[in-house]
């Protein structure tokens, strides 16, 4: 028994699928700019476990995420207030970032990272915003990152943000966000108006 084979045809095919692959390439962000977690615990300075297979699973497609107990499905040290820790490569880079329980931990350089949620132009994205006073406090991100998507300045109120979460006592609204890459915070009083 014998093969015929012909060469024109195989070579055209080699070319498909070579430009098949680029075009997969560039369309993912994990195939086009891959990074790479060295290393991510979770924990206390005293305490903590390695998490490094779950965070590369949300580097894989430059995802942010919040980084929590839920989301680690584990907490490693009960009723203390916990920190991640993460060394990573990207684009020939060695970054190392940490971001408290409850924040937002987002790739640099990353897909998503770069045109998340609160993003509106390069180098602003909104992290979290809390409206409220003395341990009550109500999430209002999606609110502020509406306001920061349009560009448009608003006043901390009870009337923009919809709710009212410590009656008769003046609020703050605090934001965390990333400009330029940098991380930066700003607290408001109520009645500011706010421009990012």
């Amino acid at each position: 028994m014998y093969c015929v084979c012909y060469p024109q045809k195989m070579k055209v095919f080699g070319h498909t699928l070579a430009a098949i692959f680029i075009l997969l390439a560039a369309a993912s962000p994990s195939l086009a700019q891959r990074i790479n977690v060295e290393s991510a615990y979770y924990g206390t300075s005293a305490r903590s476990r390695d998490v490094t297979g779950r965070v590369q699973r949300f580097a894989d497609f430059g995802e942010p995420f919040r980084v929590s107990n839920d989301t680690f499905r584990m907490d490693p040290v009960p009723g203390q207030r916990k920190t991640l820790v993460v060394v990573y490569n990207v684009k020939g880079r060695r970054i190392t970032d940490s971001v408290e329980e409850g924040d937002v931990f987002y790739f640099r350089a990353g897909g998503y990272a770069e045109s998340g949620p609160g993003y509106y132009r390069r180098g602003i994205r909104i992290l979290d915003a809390a409206y409220g006073t003395r341990g009550r406090y109500a999430d209002v991100s999606r609110i502020v990152q509406n306001f920061v998507r349009i560009r448009r300045p608003f006043k901390v109120s009870n009337e923009t943000f919809g709710i009212d979460p410590y009656p008769g006592v003046i609020k703050r609204l605090k934001i965390l966000y990333f400009r330029n890459g940098e991380r930066r915070s700003r607290v408001y009083v109520e009645g500011d108006v706010v421009r990012l």
